[in-house]
């Protein structure tokens, strides 16, 4: 009787070893294949956006990489939200991924009560895309050409109104740490977009803006508006000439905007870490960085899924102490 019961747990045990060694081999030969179907790439924004036009870089080289088509796919509104439960309703196989950012995983799940999602534990992190910085600017004619020189000429003003793409976005943050950071009164005014904001600023409707680099460059480049400061923690490529708030003595101002790939929650490892390997690559590529580079984004260094998600959470914590410390809410 023992030596049967003996056999049967032999026999049990390497059944469950011939099972987990076919699961292995399984997942390798699903990773090596992978994808042998078009994969959607789905951008949380509008078509032509920033965001869209990065995403377009990567889905061609993506493309170009597998040997098999990616489809773009724009769920703009919400604040990104569309496009984001798009991703989670997706099934986990590697599919579908989507270009995350600041707004999707920072600000919007922590500035929205009930909190719509969780930015970290509902999705699978894949990597780090790059990252890019607001700018600080005033027009020519102020006749003020440093950060300081700004400072000193806000405190003589009752209010100092600052414009930006609308309520609750970075922009928005960012005009209140000012007001905090240099005991200024700001009075913020959002607008539908930052080309409208950025024509009042020409026009002296509004003081001043924290804006991102792509909507003001040619401008500063002619010389109608002045970039005093840059929220991100090193200089950027595009404004080398222009120190950032931390350099000067305001680590409080530092507040990159940063893009990255997400993948629905219970992807298999292996297809993330495929998925990963084929970003750092594609971030290696001359037409990439060129391209980013055309954007103002500088690419990310790089660094593993995990490192990226310990980002994620760590950037999503700032900005749900930053949300209760503003008071900022939004309908």
């Amino acid at each position: 009787m023992t030596h049967r019961f003996n056999k049967f747990l032999i026999l049990r045990g390497l059944t469950v070893i011939a099972t987990c060694v076919m699961t292995m081999l399984g997942m390798t030969v699903q990773a090596q294949s992978f994808p042998n179907a078009p994969v959607t790439f789905v951008v949380p924004g509008p078509a032509g956006s920033g965001t869209d036009q990065i995403a377009r870089l990567l889905a061609e080289q993506f493309t170009k990489q597998w040997n098999q088509s990616v489809v773009v796919e724009n769920r703009a509104g919400a604040s990104g939200s569309l496009g984001v439960q798009m991703l989670m309703r997706a099934k986990p196989d590697g599919y579908t991924i989507m270009i995350g950012h600041v707004s999707t995983h920072g600000i919007v799940p922590a500035l929205r009560k009930p909190k719509p999602y969780d930015p970290f534990t509902d999705f699978a992190p894949i990597g780090e895309i790059g990252s890019s910085s607001n700018i600080l600017v005033i027009t020519a004619e102020k006749n003020i050409k440093t950060l300081n020189e700004w400072v000193a000429a806000s405190k003589t003003k009752s209010t100092v109104s600052y414009g930006s793409p609308g309520i609750g976005l970075s922009q928005h943050f960012d005009g209140y740490s000012f007001g905090k950071q240099f005991n200024v009164e700001v009075l913020h005014v959002p607008y539908k977009g930052t080309g409208p904001a950025v024509n009042d600023l020409l026009g002296g409707r509004i003081d001043m803006m924290f804006v991102t680099p792509p909507a003001v460059m040619p401008m500063v480049n002619s010389g109608k508006l002045v970039a005093l400061a840059q929220t991100s923690e090193t200089r950027q490529m595009a404004f080398s000439n222009v120190p950032t708030f931390k350099e000067l003595g305001y680590g409080e101002l530092v507040n990159k905007t940063w893009w990255g790939l997400f993948a629905p929650l219970g992807t298999p490892k292996n297809i993330v870490e495929k998925l990963h390997e084929s970003l750092l690559s594609a971030l290696k590529n001359d037409s990439v960085r060129k391209g980013l580079e055309s954007l103002v984004v500088d690419p990310a260094p790089p660094k593993s899924s995990a490192e990226f998600g310990d980002f994620v959470r760590t950037d999503f914590q700032r900005w749900v102490e930053l949300v209760q410390q503003s008071g900022i809410t939004v309908n």
